[in-house]
């Protein structure tokens, strides 16, 4: 069965190389597809094709906004993907974005939460500069507690937390898992009843 797989989390902690081990576990169940959203900001060498520059057109029917830039997503291309039984992969750093993707497509939706690091360390703020400059990594680090702090609020909304404190081998096999588990009614266990 094709889901709508929404990826969330702060800056470095994993989400592309997420969504790079979820298309590995392609077969023939599993069908996933890297959905791009629309923006206002530059590309950046790291877009590994979830991101298309050229603004936010009127289409949209998710928008929000982000470290001064605006993201946007079609919901109709994920149902089109689900329809065809693909299970549509998308990056979403907005928790009323997650919940509104939550709320059209109820249960075809596995939402996961990647963390790697405490938003308050000097590592975090360190590696913040080296990949993305200091001047747009000053903007993430300050606001990093605040985004953390609204992401374990609703906490509620995701059905898989990837803690990536470990070796990218310790990532994948989570992905693993939740693969292998996507349709298991008793997974994630804050389903069962």
């Amino acid at each position: 069965m094709p889901y709508v797989i929404t990826i969330t989390g702060p800056s470095r902690a994993g989400k592309s190389t997420t969504l790079d081990y979820l298309l590995n576990y392609a077969n023939d169940k599993f069908k996933p597809v890297i959905v791009p959203k629309y923006t206002t900001r530059s590309p950046r060498p790291d877009d590994t094709g979830e991101v298309l520059c050229q603004g936010v057109p009127n289409g949209c029917d998710l928008v929000y906004e982000l470290y001064g830039e605006r993201y946007g997503l079609k919901l109709s291309i994920l149902f089109e993907l689900i329809s065809n039984g693909q299970s549509p992969l998308v990056i979403l750093n907005d928790v009323r974005a997650v919940e509104e993707v939550r709320r059209v497509f109820k249960t075809l939706v596995r939402s996961v939460f990647v963390f790697r690091h405490n938003p308050t360390s000097d590592e975090y703020h360190q590696e913040l500069i080296e990949f993305r400059g200091k001047k747009a990594a000053e903007p993430r680090f300050q606001k990093a507690p605040t985004f953390l702090r609204i992401y374990m609020e609703n906490l509620h909304l995701f059905d898989y937390v990837i803690i990536n404190s470990g070796t990218k081998f310790e990532l994948n096999l989570q992905v693993a898992q939740i693969v292998d588990r996507l349709e298991d009614p008793n997974w994630p266990l804050r389903n069962r009843r």
